[in-house]
């Protein structure tokens, strides 16, 4: 069953990844929302390691 938490949470942080990526792709350079997309996916690559490491 933990494995399977593991699985769900890796899946979910990837797409999120994902999702994150494509915002901070269209978002406008001069608007400041950049910069909190790109913290957000830094903080959702940073808990995709860790679940790659468990």
């Amino acid at each position: 069953m933990e494995e399977l938490r593991v699985e769900v949470l890796r899946r979910l942080a990837e797409r999120a990844l994902k999702e994150l990526e494509e915002a901070y792709k269209r978002i406008p350079d001069t608007n400041n929302g950049k910069t909190y997309l790109w913290r957000g996916k830094e903080r959702v690559r940073l808990m995709l390691n860790i679940l790659k490491e468990v």
